[in-house]
This record gives structure tokens, sequence and C-alpha cells, in this order.
């Protein structure tokens, strides 16, 4: 049911109750972007679909363009939509980033600790490599070998070898065939990729780093799940060990009691 079907009904929304406590009732422009939300997965529209233009939704749900224009925001937000000037709304290619945004955010708010987030990458990026063993493509696999030989050609050079290391895992994960553990390795990427504070450590630990990779590439290839299990459970742990010379002091300062916070490899 849309706003021209139930305006009041729509304006009024509901609070919500959280331990007994009445939450504040949901804006106007929330409620339309949840509607908005729900029509376009209903609707079965997809990446790249242009939604109707701004006079439409005005129409469509009976609110002004400011509120059109907020509900946008929100769903921007989301990244269930990009907002184009002169083509309105259009339905973005799912990435991942608003993940990465609230990950950052609750690092930030301290509402997380680093190495709480690195303790859940532990537990699920060595059951992918070990998916990714039994998966794997032949595309896969060279992509893997890529990322490697990139960071030996450039094994002085941060960045490039960063980018590298970072795509390792996200050809890893995209193996496994699951497109949800992307959804979570990938924008944990994105936070580890703002988290170094000292490129001479991280090129320091990229022999031991390569090596590693090198292992779980093997393994990979061989379609050995076990051998993918221990050789990044081997990596990852090891990067764990080490982290707390490598991440960002607001990353540390959330846990100054959890020792050596790990980071990315």
């Amino acid at each position: 049911m849309d706003a021209s079907q139930d305006p009041e009904g729509f304006r009024r929304g509901g609070t919500r109750a959280r331990g007994g406590v009445p939450a504040r009732p949901p804006r106007l422009s929330e409620l339309v972007a949840e509607q908005i939300q729900h029509d376009l997965l209903t609707q079965g529209r997809r990446p790249g679909d242009r939604l109707p233009t701004e006079p439409q939704l005005v129409e469509r749900y009976g609110v002004s363009r400011t509120v059109i224009r907020e509900a946008g925001r929100i769903l921007d937000q989301r990244g269930l939509v990009d907002i184009r000037p002169g083509r309105g709304m259009v339905v973005a290619q799912p990435d991942g980033s608003a993940v990465a945004r609230h990950y950052t955010l609750m690092l930030g708010m301290h509402a997380a600790t680093f190495p709480q987030l690195m303790e859940t990458r532990l537990i699920i990026e060595v059951e992918v490599a070990a998916l990714a063993a039994e998966r794997r493509t032949e595309v896969d696999l060279r992509d893997l070998r890529a990322s490697v030989a990139r960071a030996e050609r450039a094994a002085g050079d941060f960045a490039t070898c960063l980018e590298a290391d970072i795509e390792f895992h996200e050809v890893v994960t995209r193996a496994s065939g699951n497109p949800f553990f992307s959804w979570f390795v990938d924008p944990v990427n994105a936070c580890l990729r703002a988290s170094y504070r000292d490129s001479l450590a991280y090129l320091a630990s990229l022999p031991r780093t390569l090596d590693e990779h090198g292992a779980i590439v093997a393994a990979v290839a061989d379609r050995d799940a076990d051998a993918a299990r221990v050789a990044a459970r081997r990596h990852l742990e090891r990067v764990a060990a080490e982290g707390g010379k490598l991440v960002a002091p607001a990353a540390d300062a959330a846990d100054d009691d959890a020792g050596a916070a790990p980071t990315r490899q």
C-alpha cells in the first residue's frame, strides 16, 4: 500500500519499542524511503534501472519534494540507489560500501574493537579459503596468481602492494562462490585499507605475506580444502600477531588492553 491509498496512516507511521522504551516515531522521509525500497524490490528492478522522476514520486506517495529528496538521500546512504544530476535516482550496483561505512563508524565510536573485527574475519576467511579451493574457476586461479605476481614486482611500492594484497583476498572470497561472503570481506578490506600507519613495517612483512599467499594459492590450485584452511589460518594468525605495529592509532586505541591489534596483511 502506498501513500495515496492511506496517506494519513502512511504519515502516522508508528513507534518502535526497544526494551520497553518507546523509540522516536520514524520521520516521514524514513517511511517513504522504506516504501520506495519495498516497491523497488517487489518490482524486480535491476542495477542501472531508473526510478520514477521526482514529480512522479511526489504524486505516487503524496508527499512533498523535500520529503522525496530526503528519502532519496537515505536510500543513497544504504547503497540502494545512486542519485545522478539530470537523471534522478538509479538503482545502484551493490558493492558493500554502505556496510564499510558502518564498520568504520562502529570502530570510530568504540561500539566494537578492531581485534573483534579481526577475530570475526579470521573465523570467516579460513572457511572461505576452503570453499575457494573446492569451487574456484581457472579465472579465479589466474587472478590469484596475478595479484601475487603484482606485489612481487612492486615489492618496494607500499600503495601497489597493499592494493594487490586486498585484491588477493577479494579474489579468494569471490572464488568461494557465495556473494554474501564478499559482502562481509570486501567492506572489511575497505576499513583495513585506511588503517595502516607504517608503510615500512608493512613492506618489511611483505616477504612473509607473499609466501603465505603463495601457500594459499597452491592449496586452491590443488583443490585441497584442508590445506587451504591451514594456510589461511597460519597467514591470518601471523598478521594478527604483528598487527599492532601497523594499525592506525584510532583503531588500536579502541581497545588498549587487547594487545597487538591485527590488520591487513
